[in-house]
């Protein structure tokens, strides 16, 4: 009988495999041997068994556990064998898909540095044409942008935190945080800001989305710390001067969204920033 059959090194050799590996899937009853030497206990394989261990090895590198493959060995059925491979591939999917998103985040982040090491042209206002974005808006206390804006925004900054929390949004999606202003407040020179808004990247689970639409947008880059009004008081003077002597004519809100930030090193005066000042208008 032996000389139709494989010792279990020479198996494992052929198949590509340790014989270690094949000691777990023994200990596992998923790949038994063909017969045992009750003599020395040598195991031995019969030489096609190499294909059921092929299909054992493809399906653990695809994932799948040891107790799934056990299981498909000892139901012998192709539909429960099916059901667990289509079980699988949905998996796959969801990683894939949360693989994208991370990988999103991260590219986020890569520009968000990369764009505060090398801003834009600050201060210089141009036009733009935007496709249409996803925005999350959130009501918060209304306050002017007075000398010192700092503690207001950090109020709205924890409303939105907790809209996070709330609604078990991942945490990561914490970005490209801005606000809106109150158009006819600042069409009489007051700068009173009236949401703060994210504009994420896809709709992962926020209560409330909307669709900021795709249109051309005077757009202007600067860089201040949060806590500076007269700033952004200057900044938005400028993009609006800028509107009014082109003669183009509003027709959305005023949204001030953070590009680029150093949060991760600059605390002391509450983040120096490049934010994106953009208002909608018909050319």
């Amino acid at each position: 009988m032996r000389d139709n059959l494989l010792r279990s090194g020479e198996f494992a050799k052929r198949a590509g495999v340790t014989k270690k590996a094949l000691q777990v899937y023994l200990d596992k009853g998923i790949l038994l041997p063909d017969h045992i030497d009750k003599e020395n206990g040598y195991r031995y394989y019969a030489a096609e068994r190499t294909a059921q261990l092929d299909e054992i090895i493809k399906m653990r590198d695809v994932g799948l556990s040891l107790d799934e493959i056990k299981d498909i060995i000892d139901q012998k059925d192709s539909l429960h064998y099916l059901d667990i491979l289509h079980s699988r591939l949905a998996e796959v999917k969801r990683n894939i898909e949360e693989l994208e998103q991370n990988r999103a985040v991260l590219q986020a982040r890569i520009d968000n540095q990369s764009m505060f090491l090398n801003p834009p042209a600050l201060r210089h206002c141009f036009v733009e044409y935007q496709p249409e974005r996803l925005c999350v808006r959130y009501r918060i206390n209304p306050y002017r942008g007075a000398k010192d804006t700092g503690d207001a925004w950090q109020e709205a900054l924890d409303t939105v935190r907790r809209d996070f929390h709330d609604h078990d949004i991942p945490f990561k999606y914490f970005s490209n945080v801005g606000a809106t202003f109150d158009m006819d407040e600042l069409r009489r020179g007051r700068i009173v800001y009236n949401n703060a808004i994210v504009l994420p990247e896809a709709d992962v689970g926020f209560p409330h989305v909307e669709h900021l639409p795709a249109g051309y947008y005077a757009t202007m880059y600067d860089q201040r710390y949060m806590s500076d009004g007269d700033a952004i008081a200057n900044a938005v003077s400028t993009l609006m001067s800028f509107v009014n002597a082109h003669g183009y004519q509003t027709c959305g809100d005023y949204i001030q969204n953070c590009v680029a930030e150093t949060t991760m090193f600059d605390f002391t005066r509450r983040m120096l920033y490049v934010v994106k000042e953009q208002v909608p208008i018909k050319m």
